[in-house]
């Protein structure tokens, strides 16, 4: 049972660094297009949603957060 236990944990916290590898990505993309100029009309909240997802994965990086 324990073996299990632990192989179930290793597994979510692999899926866990793949979420946040992604999501990482997906934050620089997001930030290269706006320096691009695209989607002037919601820049800013696009800007704000960008910073918030990189507080989040820098919090979850620090402080070895399960999600």
């Amino acid at each position: 049972m324990n073996e299990l236990l632990s192989i179930m944990q290793e597994s979510n916290t692999t899926n866990q660094e793949d979420l946040i590898f992604k999501l990482d990505q997906d934050r620089t993309w997001l930030l290269k297009n706006l320096d691009k100029g695209k989607w002037p009309e919601i820049r800013s909240e696009l800007a704000e949603l960008e910073r918030k997802i990189s507080k989040f994965i820098i919090s979850v990086r620090e402080n070895n957060v399960d999600i």
